[in-house]
């Protein structure tokens, strides 16, 4: 699991290492990611996009993924920012918020809460011990 470029390192982590059986990402850097590369990654990954970052382009790198594995999904959470999915968001104060936009118009608790069930969620499916 990691943010930003954080997660796309997650997504490549299934290819380098047997182990990892699915990855999250939560508002995925997707540039880094080579093009030879989309192949190699067969694993599940859940993407978590906040609604202020992602651009068409890195969605659709995204779908480019969803399309090779079904188990594979894309979530985007209304009213979150990049930095919704770290804890800088609880960590400034309205006055830097003002000028950084360092919050969305979704709760951070809320958007805290979205996440982590979504996470929670993934990784109980398919790192469930009975597979």
């Amino acid at each position: 699991m990691g943010h930003s470029f954080g997660g796309i390192t997650a997504v490549l982590a299934t290819v380098k290492e047997p182990r990892f059986r699915c990855a999250v990402a939560l508002d995925a850097w997707m540039f880094p990611l080579d093009n030879a590369l989309y192949p190699e990654v067969s694993k599940p990954v859940l993407f978590i996009n906040t609604e202020k970052f992602q651009t068409p382009e890195s969605v659709a790198k995204m779908k480019r993924l969803s399309s090779r594995n079904s188990q594979t999904k894309i979530i985007t959470i209304l009213g979150s920012v990049h930095q919704s999915q770290t804890d800088f968001t609880f960590l400034t104060g309205k006055f830097v918020n003002r000028i950084f936009s360092t919050r969305g118009s979704l709760d951070p608790y809320k958007c805290l809460d979205i996440n982590s069930r979504a996470a929670l969620g993934c990784l109980q499916r398919h790192l469930s011990t009975a597979q």
